[in-house]
């Protein structure tokens, strides 16, 4: 299915005339019925097993940063059952060395749940270094502490850390089950994450393109499955800032399985996500308004914002439908992530009162849903930004962000119950006064979905907001 998929990428890449084909989003849902194959998408990625495997072991086990001491004062009921777990495994680690390696996985574990990352890499490098000791480097048996430290380090931001770490994860689960194995999934959605937070981005998308592969080789091409990894690939466009090929993806991943089933929700929530996102990335003012350009102080031309495009408010009104139509438990958390995403498309436009009847109804939905997942659950009890009209000093890519990786802006600001920001001050900085001014002006500028209680928006006060560029 991903053949056709990639032409239209590269398309898109090359000539970025997506968005001016005059072809409605229905049009495009109802009426396409060919069938797209995955396998000409990801001709040109290879995928080096060798180069991961030929690590060596000392390599794998450097470095547990030296603040990674156990924190006191702050465990939970899970944390003290492992750690006596550990306790007890110890005293019998030469009869039973395995028991041991299990206790201290099983602690990296509740530590990594708890997010007390430097504790959970010290677990797990510790039952790593027992496994490759019992097992062998390329064994079966390290995977799982080897997999617990990667994702560990990924998730404290140590990212070239946990980079070669996943790789020979990957390298390990290939050789021991097969190179289409769906085991490697979240290897690859976790490896792909690490490589962009290092700017690695065309070996980023390779591993987000073959996890989509493996979704087909080992579900079928009109399969769930590969919509979701789809969907994946299409966040990650959207995240970098390809809005172009992220819209395309989702509307690839809308043609696989049931056209109107629960399941087409995440590619049509996509969709909407990737055009707020790309609200948030202004474009240049266009030549034929020379009279309307701006400068700044510098003599650059200052960025217009866009008008944001109602394909994904109809494709989030179809996904509210569809959920509402269904009314059952299982679909509960999607429609509560629907009437979310609909509030913060109306925050996005700047029309709060259109936007709280969805943030209100979200809530009703979270306080009557049993155990609803913890992102759902807390999706209103903070203000969450979705609009930042993104300053020149940011818009200028990441080549340029990290010639000033020290520079920073600190903010104090409030935001209002109807999701603006009606106050916002600097409080520390050191850069110049361009820079801050430009960075001040966005935070005012920007929309925020507001906190709630008992149902109703307030306002919060004194937020720390730090941007780094």
């Amino acid at each position: 299915m991903l053949a056709h998929l990639s032409r239209r990428i590269a398309w898109s890449r090359s000539v970025g005339v997506l968005q001016s084909r005059q072809m409605s989003l229905w049009l495009v849902i109802m009426n396409t019925r060919h069938s797209i194959s995955l396998r000409a998408a990801i001709a040109g990625i290879s995928v080096s097993l060798a180069s991961c495997a030929a690590l060596a072991a000392q390599d794998e086990r450097i470095l547990v940063p030296q603040d990674s001491a156990p924190a006191s004062g702050s465990s939970t009921s899970a944390e003290n059952a492992a750690l006596a777990s550990v306790s007890a495994a110890r005293l019998r680690a030469d009869s039973d060395p395995s028991a041991l390696e299990a206790a201290l996985i099983a602690l990296g574990d509740a530590y990594a749940s708890s997010r007390q990352y430097p504790n959970a890499v010290s677990a797990f490098n510790e039952a790593l270094q027992l496994a490759e000791q019992r097992n062998g480097f390329e064994s079966e048996q390290v995977l799982a502490p080897l997999l617990g430290l990667a994702t560990g380090l990924a998730d404290w931001g140590h990212h070239r850390e946990a980079v070669p770490r996943l790789q020979r994860a990957l390298a390990i689960q290939r050789a021991q089950y097969g190179v289409f194995d769906p085991r490697q999934q979240d290897t690859l959605k976790v490896l792909a994450r690490s490589l962009t937070a290092l700017d690695q981005l065309p070996e980023a998308e390779q591993q987000l393109i073959y996890r989509a592969r493996v979704a087909e080789k080992t579900y079928g091409a009109g399969r769930t499955e590969v919509m979701l990894a789809m969907c994946d690939l299409g966040d990650w466009f959207a995240e970098v800032g390809r809005s172009l090929e992220a819209r395309t993806t989702f509307l690839a991943a809308l043609n696989i399985g049931a056209m109107n089933g629960p399941a087409i929700v995440e590619p049509l929530q996509g969709i909407a996500r990737t055009r707020m996102r790309a609200q948030s990335y202004p474009r240049p003012w266009p030549a034929h308004e020379t009279n309307a350009v701006r400068f700044n102080a510098m003599g650059q031309p200052l960025l217009k914002a866009k008008e944001l495009n109602e394909e994904g408010q109809l494709a989030l009104a179809r996904a509210l439908k569809m959920l509402e139509d269904d009314a059952s438990a299982s679909t509960r958390e999607a429609l509560i992530e629907t009437l979310i995403q609909m509030g913060d498309w109306y925050q996005v436009k700047k029309w709060p009162r259109k936007a709280l009847p969805y943030y209100e109804r979200a809530w009703q939905q979270i306080r009557t849903a049993r155990d609803p997942q913890a992102a759902v659950a807390t999706a209103l009890d903070a203000p969450v930004r979705v609009y930042y009209p993104t300053p020149s000093v940011l818009a200028r890519g990441s080549a340029a962000r990290r010639e000033a990786h020290a520079s920073y802006v600190q903010i104090e600001l409030t935001v209002a119950a109807d999701g603006s920001v009606p106050d916002a001050r600097v409080v520390d900085e050191n850069t110049t006064d361009q820079y801050v001014q430009e960075i001040l002006n966005a935070v005012r500028a920007s929309s925020f979905r507001p906190k709630f209680v008992d149902g109703k928006p307030v306002a919060v006060h004194a937020i720390a907001y730090r941007e780094v560029f």
